[in-house]
């Protein structure tokens, strides 16, 4: 006997057609992978998808977009637990360095992202996502020099994109398959490189 399919509420399909299409397009490009490959990923028709997202590009868009969602998300819920500004940032890096271990379908979007930035769009989504990190970083670091703990000589804006660079590249370490050679110890301690130099003391 063929059991039926459960039927999925708009909100639930929407969210399977994400997951599978992030899937699908890390495993494959965003060029390559065609909305075929996404309905065949989950199960679903063609135009299935089409109710939820008009276009490859408008998927796609969704995608980056959720990805900056979810790392604001998990540096917000880390600022809850911690009010001291050098340790946010350590404890930061810490989650962006465990994202890159448990999350490499979505770091993979978005690095392929890079190499479509003549499309207007999908440019202007990556400067908002990088904005917003810098924005939030540059947020703890104003905090830090308010209590004493960072230099108020240094622009929050330059400390920010200095973290933000030692994020990017644990990211290209997992891609690249050597996050196996970093250990939190040493993600730390690079970490700690930026901020004793940045430490008003």
């Amino acid at each position: 006997m063929v059991v039926p399919r459960e039927r999925l509420g708009a909100a639930e399909r929407k969210a399977q057609i994400l997951r599978c299409a992030t899937s699908v397009f890390a495993r494959s490009s965003y060029r390559v992978a065609g909305m075929a490959d996404v309905a065949r990923e989950a199960g679903i028709s063609e135009p299935t998808i089409y109710k939820y997202f008009p276009s490859k590009k408008q998927l796609f868009l969704e995608i980056l977009a959720k990805v900056g969602e979810l790392t604001l998300r998990s540096w917000q819920e880390a600022a809850e637990h911690e009010l001291d500004a050098a340790a946010l940032l350590r404890r930061i890096g810490a989650r962006q360095f465990e994202a890159t271990l448990k999350s490499p379908e979505l770091l993979k979007v978005q690095f392929q992202a890079l190499s479509e930035v003549d499309d207007a769009e999908i440019r202007q989504l990556l400067c908002d996502n990088f904005s917003s990190y810098v924005e939030f970083l540059g947020s703890i670091v104003e905090r830090g020099q308010r209590a004493g703990r960072i230099a108020p000589s240094l622009s929050p804006a330059v400390l920010a994109w200095n973290l933000l660079a030692i994020g990017f590249t644990l990211n290209l370490t997992g891609l690249l398959g050597l996050s196996e050679s970093l250990s939190f110890e040493m993600v730390d301690a690079m970490g700690g490189l930026v901020l004793r130099a940045a430490s008003a003391g």
